[in-house]
């Protein structure tokens, strides 16, 4: 293990650690009192020279080295999530978000919580990328993905309705934020799923990936990486076919919207035929049982 390493441990680790060379050290220095013939207190400063002659020549190895061998660039912006500190991180990026670019696949956490969080910031504009409901390959594609994987959905199996169902509650919701609050929307629909998904504000961005025991990874703004992630999510933009949301309602709450709402909304979107084979009373269901899906 590299000291790197040993400093990117937890706290209580390093404690831990730390705890383990000082048992090493006293069992260390007891078996060599007991064992040999010097007194304790010459057995300690024997144990003391000892550490600081390979400290010194450690550090005169470690200047030779670095003086005859180019140093790697650090990797400063990028930094390895764990699961459990995800959703803080992702909180961090809301609070001081104007801007939100999202590219993935149901969108669910934007609509449960970017959306709510954002929406009445002054000149906020949030923009996404999901899958494409109405291609029921690219969904059947996407359910066995889905099906096979540790999502947030705790096992549930998915098919290509459950796929196009919750895009269809996606959009449906961005309709309403875009006709009733201060925030601009614009959705983008794709003909690809990717696992990988960006969500980005203007200083850094998080990549997570649908299993929920897979660690994530945030990557600042000043890391090279992050304007080709940028990149990618401008060009998946332009190469999907944005959705025009109106249709809905001006003036209602979100509960407020009815079945007649969604079927304005989803018509308006060019998914008249898909939403009446779901049906408007499940779309309008699945918008109103919508929330953040990593709060528990």
């Amino acid at each position: 293990m590299d000291t790197q390493s040993i400093l990117s441990l937890p706290k209580k680790h390093r404690r831990t650690f730390i705890g383990l060379l000082f048992a090493i050290f006293s069992v260390a220095l007891l078996l060599d009192w007991k064992l040999g013939t010097l007194p304790f207190i010459e057995a300690v400063l024997e144990y003391i020279r000892a550490i600081a002659a390979a400290i010194l020549t450690s550090l005169f190895l470690l200047w030779v080295v670095s003086s005859f061998i180019p140093r790697q660039k650090a990797a400063e912006g990028l930094t390895e999530l764990e699961a459990g500190n995800i959703t803080k991180e992702f909180d961090k990026l809301l609070g001081t978000a104007t801007r939100w670019r999202y590219k993935g696949n149901f969108g669910r956490y934007m609509r449960g919580k970017v959306l709510p969080t954002l929406a009445n910031r002054q000149n906020c504009h949030i923009s996404a990328c999901v899958i494409d409901p109405k291609n029921r390959t690219l969904c059947e594609k996407h359910a066995e993905y889905r099906s096979q994987i540790n999502s947030i959905d705790k096992g549930k199996q998915y098919d290509a309705d459950a796929v196009a169902l919750q895009v269809l509650a996606t959009i449906v919701i961005c309709s309403w934020y875009a006709t009733n609050r201060r925030v601009k929307v614009e959705l983008f629909l794709s003909a690809s799923f990717d696992p990988v998904r960006i969500d980005s504000n203007d200083d850094a961005m998080i990549i997570t990936v649908e299993d929920r025991r897979s660690p994530a990874l945030k990557v600042t703004r000043n890391h090279f990486i992050y304007e080709h992630f940028e990149t990618s999510m401008e060009f998946a933009r332009n190469q999907g076919s944005k959705v025009n949301l109106d249709g809905m309602r001006r003036g209602i709450e979100l509960a407020e919207v009815n079945e007649e709402d969604v079927y304005n909304v989803l018509h308006k979107a060019g998914m008249s035929n898909l939403c009446k084979k779901i049906t408007p009373e499940t779309i309008m269901q699945a918008c109103r049982e919508s929330k953040n899906p990593y709060e528990s």
